[in-house]
């Protein structure tokens, strides 16, 4: 499995501004898709005792680990993060692949891949990158600032969340100066300038407290004071769908919704928070949020836990996620609100897409993330579809703000009244919608091939629907010319002839860097092989190409006049020298001149019969050309 290797703040500055100049996008994400709120039009809301520009976000979990991601994020609409869970133990082995979402979602990633140290900086860093970047206009007026809100949220136990690491994650995130400081010193004069806007040091002020895994009540409890008391931050408890109980989970899931074919894991009702200890422990909370004079949320829902029958990925239990979420989080909000009379602010993620956003937002709901949605084509470019959602929603009922479509929806004065019918009227209604129920959900495409190196399908979902940015395209123009293949006979070299050729416009490759194989590209891919393995993979340093072992993928070196490469078994390696190239399969060498004609071969290891064409000469330098010439994540992390 490839290691996530994140990318410092020069490398991710300098290829936003160097792309959005060249191509009018950043981190591929098309300015197009970039989100600007229409005049007139007021989407903020209040997070606590701060103000996000919208009440979208994406939730904790792959579109919230490396800067870049909530990058686009932003630069596409969202305001609100739920910054990927943390947990003491930062160094897990997390099953790939871990992602399997063709329509529903289903998930073994429980938690952060990177260390506790990576995450604070990657977190800073987009902190740092969001706040140079608003003032360049690209999502509206310079003067309203990024208008972005970042909540941190942390898992499982006490202790670990008492640890020293954890300790020093969240102090980090509460007074970031430092941190922030050593991050505008790594970059050049040449970017440092543009980064000297003000950045708030207190990157968030808000932790998500993930119940999963059987927390027991005193133990939520005692974490909850702990947070309270050390860190000074408000407290949101994220909980779980099994909080409505077995049987009410089976009647909608599987009765009502008709998903028959998902088994639910009993064991996850048995450890988990019940309704009873729920309602006291919220109770007692809210008493202690108003002594330390912080603020106490609930967010629903985490994942559920069901059994894994689908074979696709390991293991005996996986997350469920998606269309059927979202009547099950819906029904234990309203529960929750009926019973509390509206008093607990309330945030959602369960199965939010385009179409139900503003749905979920009339509910009052703040903020209201999503996830499983934005790992289907085209990826983050839906979140735009969400605002205008909104907007339209907004507009119909004469509505400038979100508060007055709250009011106005309902047919309500009163904020928390209408807040509360709102709520009931969608959780009554919700249910009944066919959208989630089974018999409206599609399985995966059908495979039409087998996948190769070069030229596919070109549906561009493997760039779009990553979460990471990890793929890339390249224009290489459609190439046929004749070559040879050497073939090793006694002490000499016989060249017999073939051809190479491509025929699409553009080449995908991906930056093993950023890609951590979750799998999610393979889901949508029409063709057979999977393109995190099969589609070149380009490396950043020598250590990460010799730790990813007998893997297929490509290095670059002495700025890129030296390549190696693995592809299919076989190693390779060129160097571009004084106008000439050498091309070694370790036992026969070719030396090709400007024009890539074979001037004089040598056998370096005899091998008899072995073969060595020059295909994948062609293959990696016309890549290679490519890498070099365009900007993208690969030539960002070679640049000098």
């Amino acid at each position: 499995m490839s290691a996530l290797v994140p990318q410092p703040i020069e490398a991710l500055l300098a290829r936003a501004l160097a792309e959005h100049e060249a191509r009018r996008s950043v981190f591929d994400l098309p300015r197009r898709s970039f989100w600007t709120t229409p005049d007139g039009i007021d989407l903020s809301v209040d997070v606590f005792a701060r103000r996000a520009g919208s009440p979208l976000g994406p939730a904790a979990g792959p579109h919230t680990q490396l800067a870049q991601n909530l990058v686009i994020g932003w630069l596409a609409g969202a305001r609100a993060f739920e910054l990927k869970t943390v947990q003491v133990q930062d160094r897990l082995e997390i099953p790939r692949p871990c992602i399997d979402a063709p329509d529903l979602g289903y998930n073994v990633e429980w938690s952060q891949e990177l260390t506790l140290e990576e995450s604070a900086t990657q977190y800073a860093t987009a902190w740092l990158l969001i706040h140079v970047l608003a003032p360049a206009g690209w999502t509206g007026a310079p003067a309203r600032g990024p208008e972005a809100t970042f909540e941190v949220s942390v898992g499982y136990d006490l202790a670990g969340i008492r640890s020293a690491p954890v300790a020093r994650f969240l102090d980090a995130m509460g007074d970031a100066e430092g941190l922030l400081d050593a991050l505008k010193q790594r970059l050049p004069a040449t970017l440092r300038a543009r980064a000297d806007v003000a950045v708030p040091a207190r990157i968030a002020d808000t932790v998500t407290l993930s119940t999963f895994h059987g927390c027991p009540p005193e133990e939520i409890e005692q974490i909850v004071e702990h947070l309270f008391a050390r860190h000074r931050m408000n407290v949101v408890i994220k909980c779980n769908p099994t909080l409505l109980g077995h049987e009410a989970v089976e009647d909608l899931l599987r009765g009502r919704l008709g998903y028959d074919d998902i088994a639910l894991d009993p064991a996850a009702f048995a450890s988990d928070l019940g309704w009873g200890d729920a309602l006291a422990l919220f109770g007692r909370l809210e008493g202690a949020a108003g002594r330390a004079g912080l603020g106490l949320g609930v967010k629903l829902t985490n994942t559920l836990v069901v059994q894994n029958r689908r074979g696709v990925l390991t293991g005996e239990r996986v997350y469920l996620s998606g269309p059927p979420l979202h009547p099950l989080a819906i029904t234990l909000a309203a529960r929750i609100a009926a019973a509390t009379g509206g008093r607990l602010p309330l945030s959602f993620s369960g199965g939010v897409d385009a179409e139900n956003f503003a749905d979920t937002v009339a509910c009052g709901f703040t903020p209201v993330t999503t996830c499983t949605d934005l790992l289907k084509p085209p990826g983050y470019r839906r979140l735009p579809r969400y605002l205008k959602a909104l907007v339209a929603a907004m507009e119909s009922v004469g509505a400038r703000s979100v508060d007055e479509f709250i009011r106005r929806r309902a047919g309500r004065a009163d904020d928390g009244g209408a807040r509360l019918a709102n709520l009931s009227a969608y959780a009554a209604r919700v249910i009944e919608d066919p959208r989630y129920h089974a018999r409206e959900h599609r399985a995966a495409p059908t495979r039409t091939g087998a996948l190769s190196l070069l030229d596919c399908a070109s549906c561009n979902n493997c760039l779009v629907v990553c979460p990471n940015d990890a793929f890339f395209s390249l224009p290489i123009a459609p190439l046929t010319l004749e070559t040879v293949e050497l073939r090793g006979e006694g002490a000499g070299v016989v060249a017999a002839p073939v051809r190479f050729a491509t025929a699409q416009e553009k080449q995908w490759a991906v930056f093993a860097d950023l890609c951590n194989e979750c799998g999610n590209c393979d889901t949508f891919c029409p063709e057979s092989g999977g393109p995190q393995r099969v589609k070149p993979r380009f490396h950043a340093t020598r250590g990460g190409f010799e730790a990813a072992g007998t893997a297929d993928g490509i290095l670059l070196e002495d700025r890129g006049r030296v390549l190696s490469a693995r592809l299919s078994g076989a190693s390779y390696r060129i160097a571009w020298r004084d106008g000439g190239v050498t091309f070694s399969d370790g036992i026969l060498e070719a030396t090709l001149d400007e024009d890539h004609r074979v001037i004089a071969t040598r056998v370096l290891q005899r091998t008899k019969g072995h073969q060595l064409s020059l295909w994948p000469y062609h293959a990696l330098r016309v890549l290679r050309e490519a890498v070099l010439r365009e900007v993208g994540p690969l030539s960002a992390s070679l640049s000098p």
